[in-house]
């Protein structure tokens, strides 16, 4: 039995003042873990404590090259204990094993990749002429609250923190309840790597009580955010009460868009990847697919083959598709089949696992839906569950006019052989990412993500994701 402690300026707490949480295996519904859970207390101490890293502490005032040298530590011992931490987030949030040590080794690779970013951070050189010298600097923007979400807890906390530790950050990590186990993971190999007490900081506890808190706490200067629009909306709330800048990464409801002119050999596996990886429990998951109408009764022929030959089971045996994170959460998911039923055609694929220690999982089936317009709310809302609803179209442009008609605009993946066809949708699509006969490519670190609209703002991976932990310092200094 597993048992994730508070982590708070290098100290381990067992146990906090809101008691101790359970975290189950989704597969099964069996407890497999503790985890201390914080209330109002730990909320000033975790503050006070990175406060105290970033103002006082050696992280800000060690050579960049040698901050560099520590990440790069970090995802070294990501690399070294990847079995035992992909095992466990399998068995933690439920995804296939096999995709469980894609996030170890994402993990790793964001840490890499920030590494070699330490020592690269240059201001500006503004030229006001004779006698007069301008540069920028940029500073740390301070303390970073890192709330996690629980389809990709270990990957997601390496994407926000190695980036803010980089800049030079403290952080303040909260985990989702659901998934509390491999956040504790992650803060001793930390430790190990030599980062100094009080730089990255865990707290586990119910988001209604500390998260809010969290949000609101003065010593907070940013805040990074991925789950869902409503709570993001709270956070913003909360953020704006003392006014900290934020990255939102929230839902999406993403098209993947294909031309009778692909190749439907190659795009069908990254079709149906599109919805099915995690059991559709992924922020971009291609959940619309919308197909030119003289491919559409084969496509949804091929699709509907390929999701009957699913293999639904226990995550840590690696199956095609594992189950949902909690039966609350398979509730929701079986609501919209209803839900799709009433509103087009509902093509169910896969089977239920038969085993008697599974019959306690969160287990669903993949499903199609057609028969359906993008007005439909099967086609507009938000499932994080694995429904691929289907619209044909008849040209490029209404291709483009029905992807874009959403509240959201996360990414969007485009299926043709035609070079026309990819830029224009390249350049017309209101998304934050195209793939062009892709829709993600592995270990996809260098690249900027986030979205438009109802998606969110701010970006997350790449150079770019930097900027949301620096400020920057203009220095002018007049002579002679």
């Amino acid at each position: 039995m597993h048992h994730a402690p508070l982590v708070i300026g290098g100290k381990t707490l067992a146990e906090a003042s809101d008691g101790i949480g359970e975290s189950r295996d989704p597969s099964t519904g069996e407890v497999i873990g503790t985890f201390a859970r914080a209330g109002l207390t730990e909320v000033d101490q975790v503050v006070a404590a990175a406060r105290h890293a970033f103002d006082n502490g050696p992280w800000t005032r060690m050579r960049p090259f040698e901050r560099g040298r520590i990440l790069r530590r970090i995802g070294e011992l990501m690399l070294e204990r990847r079995d035992d931490i992909a095992r466990l987030e399998s068995r933690d949030s439920g995804k296939p094993l096999r995709d469980a040590y894609w996030e170890v080794d994402c993990s790793a690779r964001f840490f890499e990749y920030y590494a070699g970013v330490a020592d690269k951070q240059h201001g500006t050189s503004i030229p006001l002429g004779r006698g007069i010298v301008d540069w920028t600097v940029k500073d740390a923007i301070g303390v970073s609250l890192q709330i996690i979400p629980w389809n990709y807890p270990f990957q997601l906390i390496a994407r926000g923190v190695a980036p803010a530790l980089t800049a030079g950050c403290a952080v303040v990590i909260k985990p989702a309840s659901d998934t509390p186990l491999s956040a504790y993971e992650f803060l001793k190999i930390c430790q190990e790597a030599g980062l100094p007490d009080g730089q990255v900081n865990l707290v586990n506890g119910r988001g209604s009580l500390i998260g809010d808190a969290l949000a609101r706490h003065r010593g907070v200067d940013q805040i990074t955010f991925t789950g869902s629009v409503p709570t993001g909306q709270r956070v913003l709330e909360a953020a704006a009460s003392h006014a900290i800048p934020c990255n939102m990464e929230l839902g999406g409801k993403s098209p993947q868009i294909l031309f009778a002119d692909a190749d439907m050999e190659k795009a069908l596996p990254i079709i149906a990847g599109g919805f099915l990886t995690h059991a559709g429990q992924v922020c971009n998951a291609g959940t619309r697919l919308l197909v030119e109408r003289k491919a559409h009764d084969d496509i949804v022929s091929r699709l509907h083959d390929h999701i009957r030959k699913i293999n639904i089971g226990r995550a840590l045996d690696d199956p095609d598709m594992g189950p949902v994170i909690n039966a609350g959460h398979k509730a929701e998911v079986e609501g919209f089949y209803e839900l799709a039923e009433s509103e087009g055609q509902l093509l169910m694929g896969g089977n239920l696992p038969l085993e008697a220690g599974l019959a306690g999982g969160a287990f669903v089936r993949p499903a199609l839906v057609t028969g359906i317009s993008n007005t439909a709310r099967i086609a507009r809302e938000e499932v994080f569950g694995p429904i691929l609803s289907v619209i044909p179209f008849d040209t490029a442009e209404e291709a483009v006019a029905i992807a874009n008609d959403s509240d959201f605009g996360l990414v969007a993946g485009v299926h043709t052989a035609s070079i026309d066809h990819a830029m224009h949708m390249a350049q017309d699509l209101r998304v934050g990412q195209v793939w062009v006969n892709s829709f993600g490519i592995g270990l996809d670190v260098e690249f900027p993500f986030g979205g438009y609209k109802l998606s969110g703002f701010g970006r997350e991976k790449g150079l770019e994701a930097i900027g949301a932990y620096q400020q920057i310092k203009n220095v002018c200094v007049r002579f002679g």
